[in-house]
């Protein structure tokens, strides 16, 4: 690539992730106002239209979680349609149709609501049972539903959206096959995803637990990319294997979803009678319940991602030691970098926040760095 070709893509990138970083920012505020709205006066407005059809509080939770998501999808869905769609189609990213969006913003809801209902019902079970100590047992209920949805995702959520199919190229299948030997993964394990049908961005990602664990490359990747280069990205994947890393974000994950609810508890506690409502387990403050729980998170997120970005950067130091190839490494990084139009050297501020990988031109510092020491 042509120096002048990369400050193009560079500057495109740039652009590209600032509109990114915008519209995430407008869909957490909108979000945000419609809790602040619900909580201060929509609320208990809703609660007394359904206390009207029914009595049940199973029942009335159930149509009172019902119609909140519907609220909030109706509001977002034209800056989610703009920033999924609209803005991939304007960069060259998206191979999607708007009824292939469509479809998948249908799947994605139809999935969604049924667990979001259950979640919150359980959660309300507690609150009515244990109002002093519910957040600790749904703290386990939440460890319980993310294991379970580790393992099953692969198997059950992904096919909705992706076809897969077993590496069929020979070549690949034995370069791959050799990386694999002694770190729990085998070939049969390993998965060619057709994101092609959405996307021209290329990606991978290590996926399930147990007899559900498998490597997922998109086709966008193992149709452009150098044997060398796949390698590079297979080894990175293995490592999150050797290294446990689906298990340690799981434990961190529980803790900060103890951190969360207890949060959560901590609020409830306090502003119940501030905001009008009855009792901490009523359903008119659930609001209330998202808001804390989107504070903790936010709060949390740059932690998280601290650790997520150390995991990330310790497979970049496998892939590199596996393959013995730091120069392939390098040179899948600016692929990658130019494919998915990805920001090489975001902010740190950003990064600090809002990254769960290195920057594109740290990961290539390192493997650079790699290079110096081995020669």
């Amino acid at each position: 690539m042509s120096e002048n070709t990369q400050k193009q893509t560079a500057e495109l990138s740039k652009r590209y992730s600032l509109q990114k970083h915008v519209l995430t920012f407008l869909s957490l505020t909108i979000a945000l106002i419609y809790l602040l709205f619900m909580g201060l006066f929509g609320s208990n407005f809703l609660k007394h239209l359904i206390s009207l059809v029914t009595v049940n509080e199973y029942l009335l939770v159930a149509i009172y979680i019902f119609v909140f998501i519907i609220i909030i999808e109706v509001i977002t869905i034209p800056l989610s349609f703009y920033s999924s769609f609209i803005l991939e189609h304007m960069y060259k990213l998206s191979n999607q149709k708007i009824s292939g969006w469509l479809k998948n913003e249908v799947k994605k809801f139809l999935i969604s609501l049924p667990l979001i209902i259950i979640m919150v019902e359980i959660m309300y079970v507690f609150l009515r049972n244990f109002p002093n100590s519910w957040w600790i047992f749904v703290t386990i209920i939440w460890i319980f539903f993310s294991v379970i949805m580790a393992k099953l995702a692969p198997v059950l959520i992904f096919p909705l959206f992706y076809k897969s199919e077993p590496i069929d190229n020979k070549e690949v299948k034995e370069g791959l096959e050799s990386l694999a030997e002694g770190t729990g993964i085998n070939i049969q394990g390993v998965y060619k995803i057709n994101l092609s049908k959405d996307t021209k961005k290329a990606n991978a990602a290590l996926a399930g637990m147990g007899s559900t664990r498998r490597v997922l490359l998109g086709d966008t990747l193992l149709d452009s990319y150098s044997l060398a280069e796949i390698k590079s990205v297979f080894a990175h994947e293995l490592g999150h294997q050797v290294y446990h890393h689906i298990w340690k974000m799981l434990a961190i994950g529980t803790i900060s979803g103890c951190i969360g609810f207890a949060f959560c508890h901590l609020v409830l506690s306090k502003m119940i009678v501030v905001l009008g409502y009855q009792n901490i387990h009523d359903i008119a403050a659930f609001p209330a319940v998202c808001l804390a729980l989107a504070v903790s998170g936010f709060l949390l997120m740059p932690i998280q991602n601290a650790i997520s970005r150390r995991f990330e950067r310790a497979c970049d130091r496998y892939a590199i030691e596996k393959t013995n190839d730091p120069e392939a490494f390098i040179l899948t990084m600016d692929k990658l970098g130019e494919q998915n139009l990805a920001d090489r050297t975001p902010h740190r501020l950003i990064e600090w926040l809002f990254y769960s990988h290195p920057s594109i031109s740290k990961r290539i510092e390192m493997a650079k760095k790699c290079i110096k020491l081995k020669a």
